[in-house]
């Protein structure tokens, strides 16, 4: 079973599987959507990206082309979520200021992270998985923490704890 609105715009050749939720948001050309996602009106899918189940993808995400997101990754969109307004109603869309992500091309956010709204990951960076990213995420640059933090860029050699030598190891896996 899958709810997809009319509003939905969806380019060449994506891939949805079953269960999800995907109402008034764009998906570009040849990218795969997982089960039991739910992409939220006004967020933008690239091109060529892999979204992984369970994934919540809310109102003012933009996902460049080329990007990774591992499964049950979640974004928000309010610095300061209330169910009510000040009069004890509840909040309508006009109680709240939608706070814009961007995940630049080439990005990949590994399995279980939290990216608070507000922040730029990179092109090309690594969330590592679980991390909680509170904080932009430069370009070419491995995170991972909560909250998370710097480890290193890509690239630069990596140190192995038993010898103290350098070794051109390659990127672990993020999800």
């Amino acid at each position: 079973m899958r709810k997809i609105a009319p509003d939905v715009k969806l380019g060449k050749e994506v891939k949805i599987y079953d269960f999800v939720n995907l109402y008034g948001c764009e998906i570009g050309d040849h990218s795969k959507i997982g089960t039991f996602v739910e992409i939220q009106k006004g967020a933008k899918i690239g091109k060529n990206c892999k979204v992984s189940s369970h994934t919540f993808i809310c109102e003012g995400v933009t996902v460049e082309d080329d990007v990774f997101i591992g499964h049950n990754v979640t974004f928000t969109n309010d610095l300061y979520p209330h169910a009510t307004n000040g009069d004890g109603r509840m909040q309508t869309e006009e109680d709240w200021a939608c706070v814009p992500t961007l995940v630049k091309k080439g990005a990949s956010i590994g399995s279980g992270a939290t990216l608070l709204c507000g922040v730029t990951v990179g092109e090309n960076a690594i969330v590592g998985a679980g991390s909680v990213v509170t904080r932009n995420v430069p370009p070419k640059t491995i995170v991972a923490g909560n909250p998370a933090r710097i480890l290193r860029k890509i690239g630069m050699p990596v140190y192995s704890r038993s010898s103290n030598r350098r070794s051109r190891k390659s990127e672990r896996a993020v999800s």
